[in-house]
Protein backbone atom coordinates (compact mmCIF):
# COMPACT_ATOMS: atom_id res chain seq x y z
CA UNK A 1 0.00 0.00 0.00
CA UNK A 2 1.14 3.66 -0.98
CA UNK A 3 2.60 5.90 2.08
CA UNK A 4 2.67 10.10 2.33
CA UNK A 5 6.48 9.09 1.75
CA UNK A 6 5.61 7.67 -1.60
CA UNK A 7 3.56 10.44 -2.58
CA UNK A 8 6.36 13.27 -1.52
CA UNK A 9 8.77 10.95 -4.03
CA UNK A 10 6.82 10.60 -6.57
CA UNK A 11 5.17 14.09 -6.73
CA UNK A 12 8.51 15.76 -6.12
CA UNK A 13 6.45 17.83 -3.53
CA UNK A 14 7.83 18.58 -0.10
CA UNK A 15 6.23 16.47 2.60
CA UNK A 16 4.74 20.09 4.77
CA UNK A 17 2.62 20.65 1.26
CA UNK A 18 1.49 16.79 0.85
CA UNK A 19 0.47 17.77 4.54
CA UNK A 20 -0.87 21.14 3.72
CA UNK A 21 -2.66 19.68 1.05
CA UNK A 22 -4.40 16.58 2.60
CA UNK A 23 -5.55 19.12 5.78
CA UNK A 24 -7.63 21.09 3.03
CA UNK A 25 -4.79 23.95 2.86
CA UNK A 26 -4.11 26.23 -0.02
CA UNK A 27 -0.92 24.76 -2.43
CA UNK A 28 0.57 26.24 -5.00
CA UNK A 29 -1.11 24.99 -8.23
CA UNK A 30 1.87 22.73 -9.83
CA UNK A 31 1.96 21.62 -6.69
CA UNK A 32 -1.65 20.42 -6.04
CA UNK A 33 -1.63 18.61 -9.53
CA UNK A 34 1.83 17.08 -9.03
CA UNK A 35 0.11 15.54 -5.83
CA UNK A 36 -2.93 14.34 -7.36
CA UNK A 37 -0.93 12.62 -10.04
CA UNK A 38 0.82 10.85 -8.05
CA UNK A 39 -2.10 9.63 -5.73
CA UNK A 40 -3.66 8.20 -9.11
CA UNK A 41 -0.36 6.96 -10.16
CA UNK A 42 -0.16 5.13 -6.87
CA UNK A 43 -3.55 4.43 -6.60
CA UNK A 44 -3.43 6.07 -3.27
CA UNK A 45 -7.41 7.04 -2.29
CA UNK A 46 -8.56 9.69 -0.13
CA UNK A 47 -11.96 10.89 0.61
CA UNK A 48 -10.55 14.08 -0.81
CA UNK A 49 -9.44 12.85 -4.08
CA UNK A 50 -12.92 10.94 -4.37
CA UNK A 51 -14.82 14.41 -3.69
CA UNK A 52 -13.03 15.97 -6.61
CA UNK A 53 -13.15 13.71 -9.39
CA UNK A 54 -16.95 13.08 -8.77
CA UNK A 55 -17.84 16.79 -8.89
CA UNK A 56 -19.45 18.10 -11.87
CA UNK A 57 -19.76 22.24 -12.74
CA UNK A 58 -21.83 23.43 -15.43
CA UNK A 59 -20.81 26.81 -16.65
CA UNK A 60 -23.97 28.73 -17.98
CA UNK A 61 -23.36 31.03 -20.72
CA UNK A 62 -25.86 32.94 -23.13
CA UNK A 63 -26.20 32.20 -26.49
CA UNK A 64 -23.79 34.64 -27.64
CA UNK A 65 -21.18 34.92 -24.90
CA UNK A 66 -18.24 34.04 -27.67
CA UNK A 67 -18.62 37.76 -28.85
CA UNK A 68 -17.00 38.83 -25.93
CA UNK A 69 -13.23 37.45 -25.97
CA UNK A 70 -13.16 38.00 -21.65
CA UNK A 71 -15.66 35.42 -21.36
CA UNK A 72 -13.28 32.56 -23.35
CA UNK A 73 -10.74 34.01 -21.03
CA UNK A 74 -12.85 32.83 -17.93
CA UNK A 75 -13.76 29.49 -19.55
CA UNK A 76 -10.10 29.01 -20.22
CA UNK A 77 -9.37 29.38 -16.42
CA UNK A 78 -12.34 27.26 -15.32
CA UNK A 79 -10.95 24.13 -17.45
CA UNK A 80 -7.42 24.55 -16.43
CA UNK A 81 -7.91 24.25 -12.81
CA UNK A 82 -11.18 21.35 -13.33
CA UNK A 83 -8.43 19.59 -15.38
CA UNK A 84 -5.44 19.83 -12.61
CA UNK A 85 -8.34 18.42 -10.21
CA UNK A 86 -10.08 16.00 -12.19
CA UNK A 87 -13.10 17.53 -11.72
CA UNK A 88 -15.90 17.13 -14.52
CA UNK A 89 -17.13 20.46 -16.59
CA UNK A 90 -20.06 20.96 -18.73
CA UNK A 91 -21.56 24.19 -20.55
CA UNK A 92 -25.31 24.96 -21.05
CA UNK A 93 -26.62 27.87 -23.23
CA UNK A 94 -29.36 29.71 -21.32
CA UNK A 95 -31.42 32.66 -21.96
CA UNK A 96 -34.81 33.98 -21.51
CA UNK A 97 -37.34 30.85 -20.82
CA UNK A 98 -35.31 27.93 -21.18
CA UNK A 99 -33.50 29.27 -17.43
CA UNK A 100 -36.41 27.99 -15.98
CA UNK A 101 -36.94 25.34 -17.84
CA UNK A 102 -33.45 23.85 -16.88
CA UNK A 103 -33.14 24.61 -13.23
CA UNK A 104 -36.45 23.32 -12.87
CA UNK A 105 -35.45 19.97 -14.09
CA UNK A 106 -32.09 20.19 -11.82
CA UNK A 107 -32.44 17.34 -9.69
CA UNK A 108 -31.89 18.97 -5.97
CA UNK A 109 -30.42 15.53 -4.89
CA UNK A 110 -27.90 14.99 -7.13
CA UNK A 111 -24.37 14.83 -5.29
CA UNK A 112 -21.39 17.64 -5.83
CA UNK A 113 -22.52 19.36 -8.42
CA UNK A 114 -22.51 23.37 -8.97
CA UNK A 115 -23.11 26.11 -11.84
CA UNK A 116 -20.82 29.08 -12.83
CA UNK A 117 -23.17 31.81 -14.40
CA UNK A 118 -21.17 34.01 -16.67
CA UNK A 119 -22.34 36.91 -18.99
CA UNK A 120 -26.02 37.51 -18.93
CA UNK A 121 -28.01 40.63 -19.24
CA UNK A 122 -30.14 41.42 -16.75
CA UNK A 123 -33.15 40.44 -16.94
CA UNK A 124 -31.70 36.59 -17.04
CA UNK A 125 -29.32 36.99 -14.55
CA UNK A 126 -32.08 37.94 -12.43
CA UNK A 127 -33.75 34.61 -13.85
CA UNK A 128 -31.26 32.41 -12.61
CA UNK A 129 -30.14 34.24 -9.28
CA UNK A 130 -33.86 33.47 -8.17
CA UNK A 131 -33.75 29.42 -9.16
CA UNK A 132 -30.45 28.94 -7.88
CA UNK A 133 -31.59 30.41 -4.24
CA UNK A 134 -34.28 28.27 -4.72
CA UNK A 135 -33.04 25.26 -5.60
CA UNK A 136 -30.29 25.82 -3.17
CA UNK A 137 -27.46 25.18 -5.75
CA UNK A 138 -23.83 25.81 -5.26
CA UNK A 139 -23.23 28.90 -7.51
CA UNK A 140 -20.59 31.57 -8.61
CA UNK A 141 -21.39 34.42 -10.85
CA UNK A 142 -18.54 35.55 -12.77
CA UNK A 143 -17.62 39.53 -13.04
CA UNK A 144 -20.50 40.30 -11.28
CA UNK A 145 -20.98 42.51 -7.81
CA UNK A 146 -24.43 41.47 -6.72
CA UNK A 147 -26.23 42.33 -3.70
CA UNK A 148 -29.13 39.78 -3.67
CA UNK A 149 -28.83 37.94 -0.13
CA UNK A 150 -27.11 34.26 -0.98
CA UNK A 151 -25.54 35.18 -3.96
CA UNK A 152 -21.87 33.93 -4.59
CA UNK A 153 -19.68 35.70 -7.11
CA UNK A 154 -16.35 36.17 -8.12
CA UNK A 155 -15.56 39.74 -9.85
CA UNK A 156 -13.31 43.21 -10.45
CA UNK A 157 -15.36 46.47 -8.77
CA UNK A 158 -16.40 47.67 -11.98
CA UNK A 159 -17.70 50.75 -10.42
CA UNK A 160 -14.39 51.54 -8.88
CA UNK A 161 -12.93 50.91 -11.79
CA UNK A 162 -14.40 53.23 -13.90
CA UNK A 163 -13.90 55.78 -11.01
CA UNK A 164 -10.36 55.21 -11.17
CA UNK A 165 -10.05 55.53 -14.84
CA UNK A 166 -12.43 58.99 -15.09
CA UNK A 167 -10.30 60.19 -11.78
CA UNK A 168 -7.03 59.95 -13.87
CA UNK A 169 -7.92 61.61 -16.72
CA UNK A 170 -9.33 64.74 -14.45
CA UNK A 171 -6.20 64.53 -13.03
CA UNK A 172 -4.61 65.44 -16.39
CA UNK A 173 -6.98 68.36 -16.90
CA UNK A 174 -9.52 66.35 -19.07
CA UNK A 175 -12.77 67.97 -17.95
CA UNK A 176 -14.98 66.50 -20.79
CA UNK A 177 -15.04 62.79 -20.78
CA UNK A 178 -17.70 61.14 -22.54
CA UNK A 179 -19.02 58.26 -21.94
CA UNK A 180 -22.27 55.92 -23.25
CA UNK A 181 -23.29 52.71 -22.40
CA UNK A 182 -26.33 49.92 -21.79
CA UNK A 183 -27.20 49.98 -17.82
CA UNK A 184 -30.76 49.13 -18.35
CA UNK A 185 -30.46 45.29 -20.15
CA UNK A 186 -26.39 44.88 -18.95
CA UNK A 187 -24.93 45.07 -15.12
CA UNK A 188 -21.48 45.52 -16.37
CA UNK A 189 -22.51 49.03 -18.10
CA UNK A 190 -24.44 49.84 -14.95
CA UNK A 191 -21.67 49.94 -12.61
CA UNK A 192 -18.84 51.70 -14.77
CA UNK A 193 -21.73 54.04 -15.62
CA UNK A 194 -22.27 54.47 -11.43
CA UNK A 195 -18.25 54.18 -11.26
CA UNK A 196 -17.82 57.49 -14.03
CA UNK A 197 -20.77 59.52 -12.13
CA UNK A 198 -19.24 59.04 -8.63
CA UNK A 199 -15.88 60.67 -10.26
CA UNK A 200 -17.82 63.63 -11.19
CA UNK A 201 -19.40 63.73 -8.06
CA UNK A 202 -16.28 63.89 -5.98
CA UNK A 203 -14.85 66.49 -8.40
CA UNK A 204 -18.09 68.86 -7.64
CA UNK A 205 -18.53 68.38 -11.04
CA UNK A 206 -21.90 68.23 -12.88
CA UNK A 207 -22.59 65.11 -15.41
CA UNK A 208 -22.62 66.61 -18.82
CA UNK A 209 -25.43 65.78 -20.38
CA UNK A 210 -24.30 65.85 -24.08
CA UNK A 211 -21.20 63.89 -23.12
CA UNK A 212 -23.42 61.03 -21.05
CA UNK A 213 -25.42 59.28 -22.43
CA UNK A 214 -27.66 55.87 -22.41
CA UNK A 215 -28.01 53.94 -25.07
CA UNK A 216 -29.74 50.65 -25.80
CA UNK A 217 -28.83 49.22 -29.73
CA UNK A 218 -25.85 49.62 -31.77
CA UNK A 219 -27.80 51.80 -33.94
CA UNK A 220 -28.07 54.43 -31.05
CA UNK A 221 -24.22 53.46 -30.14
CA UNK A 222 -23.41 54.45 -33.83
CA UNK A 223 -25.21 58.19 -33.84
CA UNK A 224 -23.55 59.12 -30.37
CA UNK A 225 -20.42 58.27 -31.84
CA UNK A 226 -21.91 60.58 -35.09
CA UNK A 227 -22.50 63.28 -32.25
CA UNK A 228 -19.32 63.52 -30.37
CA UNK A 229 -17.10 63.78 -33.30
CA UNK A 230 -18.91 66.90 -34.68
CA UNK A 231 -16.63 69.68 -34.61
CA UNK A 232 -18.61 71.63 -31.96
CA UNK A 233 -19.09 68.73 -29.83
CA UNK A 234 -15.43 67.53 -29.85
CA UNK A 235 -14.84 66.19 -25.97
CA UNK A 236 -11.49 66.28 -24.57
CA UNK A 237 -11.33 62.42 -23.60
CA UNK A 238 -13.62 58.94 -24.52
CA UNK A 239 -14.00 56.07 -21.89
CA UNK A 240 -15.21 52.92 -23.95
CA UNK A 241 -17.14 51.31 -21.83
CA UNK A 242 -15.60 48.05 -23.10
CA UNK A 243 -12.25 47.63 -25.40
CA UNK A 244 -14.22 47.17 -28.40
CA UNK A 245 -16.33 50.46 -28.42
CA UNK A 246 -13.51 52.36 -27.46
CA UNK A 247 -11.43 50.79 -30.66
CA UNK A 248 -14.53 51.87 -32.69
CA UNK A 249 -14.62 55.48 -31.16
CA UNK A 250 -10.56 55.92 -32.56
CA UNK A 251 -11.34 54.62 -36.11
CA UNK A 252 -14.01 56.74 -36.54
CA UNK A 253 -12.17 59.92 -35.22
CA UNK A 254 -9.30 58.76 -37.47
CA UNK A 255 -11.46 58.29 -40.75
CA UNK A 256 -12.76 61.89 -39.78
CA UNK A 257 -9.31 63.42 -39.53
CA UNK A 258 -8.84 63.92 -35.81
CA UNK A 259 -5.57 62.10 -34.89
CA UNK A 260 -5.48 60.45 -31.33
CA UNK A 261 -4.05 61.19 -28.29
CA UNK A 262 -3.15 64.53 -29.38
CA UNK A 263 -6.92 65.90 -30.62
CA UNK A 264 -8.78 63.51 -28.18
CA UNK A 265 -8.00 61.01 -25.34
CA UNK A 266 -9.05 57.63 -25.64
CA UNK A 267 -9.58 55.00 -22.87
CA UNK A 268 -11.21 51.64 -22.86
CA UNK A 269 -11.75 49.02 -20.13
CA UNK A 270 -10.98 44.96 -20.15
CA UNK A 271 -7.69 44.98 -22.15
CA UNK A 272 -8.73 42.36 -24.16
CA UNK A 273 -5.58 41.08 -26.39
CA UNK A 274 -6.43 43.20 -29.34
CA UNK A 275 -5.51 46.63 -27.28
CA UNK A 276 -1.83 46.05 -27.14
CA UNK A 277 -1.87 45.87 -31.04
CA UNK A 278 -4.34 48.49 -31.67
CA UNK A 279 -2.98 51.43 -33.34
CA UNK A 280 -2.51 53.79 -30.80
CA UNK A 281 -2.11 51.04 -28.40
CA UNK A 282 -5.31 51.81 -26.25
CA UNK A 283 -4.86 52.47 -22.46
CA UNK A 284 -7.71 50.40 -20.76
CA UNK A 285 -8.43 48.89 -17.11
CA UNK A 286 -7.00 45.41 -17.06
CA UNK A 287 -9.59 42.91 -16.03
CA UNK A 288 -8.36 39.40 -14.64
CA UNK A 289 -10.91 36.70 -16.58
CA UNK A 290 -8.61 34.32 -16.42
CA UNK A 291 -8.10 34.44 -12.84
CA UNK A 292 -11.83 35.01 -12.27
CA UNK A 293 -12.75 31.45 -13.84
CA UNK A 294 -9.86 29.79 -11.45
CA UNK A 295 -11.52 31.17 -8.30
CA UNK A 296 -14.64 30.38 -9.59
CA UNK A 297 -13.77 27.00 -9.54
CA UNK A 298 -11.78 27.19 -5.97
CA UNK A 299 -14.91 29.01 -4.82
CA UNK A 300 -17.97 26.77 -6.09
CA UNK A 301 -15.57 23.11 -4.52
CA UNK A 302 -15.88 24.91 -1.18
CA UNK A 303 -19.90 25.86 -1.50
CA UNK A 304 -19.98 22.33 -3.21
CA UNK A 305 -17.81 20.17 -0.68
CA UNK A 306 -18.22 22.16 3.02
CA UNK A 307 -21.54 22.29 4.11
CA UNK A 308 -20.42 25.20 6.76
CA UNK A 309 -19.95 27.77 3.47
CA UNK A 310 -23.01 29.67 2.75
CA UNK A 311 -21.40 31.68 0.75
CA UNK A 312 -18.44 33.45 -0.95
CA UNK A 313 -17.98 36.43 -2.70
CA UNK A 314 -14.79 37.16 -3.93
CA UNK A 315 -13.65 41.24 -5.79
CA UNK A 316 -10.18 40.94 -7.41
CA UNK A 317 -7.70 44.16 -7.98
CA UNK A 318 -7.49 45.66 -11.39
CA UNK A 319 -5.08 47.35 -13.18
CA UNK A 320 -4.76 50.40 -15.12
CA UNK A 321 -2.38 49.94 -18.24
CA UNK A 322 -1.61 53.18 -19.70
CA UNK A 323 -0.61 52.81 -23.43
CA UNK A 324 -0.31 55.39 -26.38
CA UNK A 325 -4.15 56.04 -26.63
CA UNK A 326 -3.83 58.43 -23.81
CA UNK A 327 -0.38 59.56 -24.66
CA UNK A 328 1.68 57.55 -22.39
CA UNK A 329 3.74 54.34 -22.72
CA UNK A 330 3.41 51.11 -21.51
CA UNK A 331 2.98 51.06 -17.91
CA UNK A 332 0.28 49.62 -15.47
CA UNK A 333 -0.80 50.46 -11.82
CA UNK A 334 -2.66 48.35 -9.62
CA UNK A 335 -5.72 49.57 -7.96
CA UNK A 336 -6.35 48.43 -3.96
CA UNK A 337 -10.09 47.67 -3.94
CA UNK A 338 -9.70 48.55 -0.33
Amino acid sequence: MATIADIVKVSGVSRSTVFRFFNGNNVRADAKKSIMQAMEQLNYRTDMLDKYQNIVIEISVSNDFESFKGFTEVIHGIMERADERGICVQIARRTGAQIEKDYKQWQCGEALKGVVVIGKSIEDEQKEIKMVLEKKIPHIFVNRVLEEEGVSYVAVDLKKAAYDMVKYLMQKGHKNIAICGDPQSRKVDFDKLQGYKKAFEENKTKVSQKLYREVCNEQEWEEYFEQLLQKDNMPDAFLGICDSHAMKFIYKAQQKGYKVPQDIVVVGMDDIEMATYFKPALTTVHVPFKKMGIIAVESLVQLITDDQIDRICTIIKHTLVFRQSCGRGEEQLTINNE
